[in-house]
């Protein structure tokens, strides 16, 4: 599995400025102009390596995600020049989540391969096939993000949300000791969890939070039917009070996680006052429960349940 929940993690490795800069908050909601510039050289160069099939094809390719009126460009010089000078202006003048569309079209649509025509036999000779072509855009679009200090990564073609390395380990064990298939119901709750994250221009973390608890409550009423607990609340009493070896303190841990569902802003309950629901806040809220998830899963086998894990 490619996607997230499969906890397969690309990366390219940070460059120097972004390895060296202060912890901080990643740019959210925003495509600045310093990373189109970024983008306009990956273009040049991209043409340059003949990877894509040239600047009109480009332009034509912005126009359309801008819905502008499609301009015919001839193969003379100052054609050429023409389509340049219009990806860059047109480039330059997309709302941010168009360029973030764009991004996704260069590697899934523009894309092509490289080679030549055999004059003998008339076959096409590929010198760079078209998986070696995106690995390349793949790996220039990871490095501005990294550059630019996004909150995104692109991964398989796609645009998702940031998430650290340690969040996505533990959203991939979860997602593992969640493969029973008594565990469905919390499986497709943290799914939605991840989903309502990850999504690259409008990211839900109120519905992120909500969904992660969920998963914890249905996978610990799964795990514990003999509690028959009808809030995550109940099922931590239960847990506590009986022989189930899980300290008062941790039940705490967990019980002030279903507080924070039901007083956390937007989130459940008409809560208000409980906090803002940030992205960071929703994704130390899918870490968490991704790390109660397993633990529960931990505990119910260590009482003997068949947990086949």
């Amino acid at each position: 599995m490619d996607s997230w929940l499969g906890f397969r993690y690309h990366m390219s490795s940070p460059p120097f400025s972004a390895r060296n800069s202060a912890v901080g908050a990643y740019i959210d909601g925003d495509f600045p102009r310093t990373a189109r510039v970024a983008l306009i050289h990956v273009l040049h160069d991209l043409v340059a390596l003949e990877y894509v099939a040239g600047w009109p094809s480009v332009a034509r390719e912005l126009q359309r995600i801008g819905r502008l009126s499609p301009k015919l460009y001839g193969t003379t010089r100052e054609g050429i020049r023409e389509a340049e000078a219009d990806s860059v202006q047109h480039l330059e003048r997309l709302p941010w989540d168009k360029a973030v569309d764009f991004v996704e079209r260069l590697y899934g649509k523009l894309a092509k391969d490289v080679g030549y025509r055999d004059r003998d036999s008339d076959d096409w000779i590929v010198t760079t096939p078209l998986k070696e072509v995106q690995a390349h855009i793949s790996k220039e679009i990871q490095h501005i993000f990294l550059e630019e200090r996004l909150g995104l990564e692109f991964r398989d073609g796609m645009v998702h949300r940031r998430g650290r390395k340690h969040s996505v380990d533990l959203v991939g064990r979860a997602t593992v000791a969640m493969g029973d298939r008594r565990l469905d119901g919390a499986r497709k709750h943290y799914a939605k969890a991840v989903g309502f994250f990850r999504h690259a221009t409008k990211p839900d973390y109120e519905n992120a939070v909500k969904e992660a608890v969920c998963a914890v409550e249905a996978a610990g009423k799964s795990l514990f039917p003999d509690a028959k607990a009808s809030t995550l609340g109940d099922l931590v009493k239960w847990l506590v009070a009986e022989d189930v070896k899980l300290p008062k303190t941790l039940g705490q841990t967990i019980s002030a996680l279903y507080g924070f569902r039901s007083g956390g802003e937007g989130v459940g309950h008409g809560g208000a006052t409980g906090g803002e629901v940030t992205a960071y806040v929703a994704e130390y809220i899918l870490a968490v429960s991704a790390s109660q998830i397993i633990y529960l899963v931990d505990l119910a086998d260590a009482q003997g349940a068949d947990i086949p894990f």
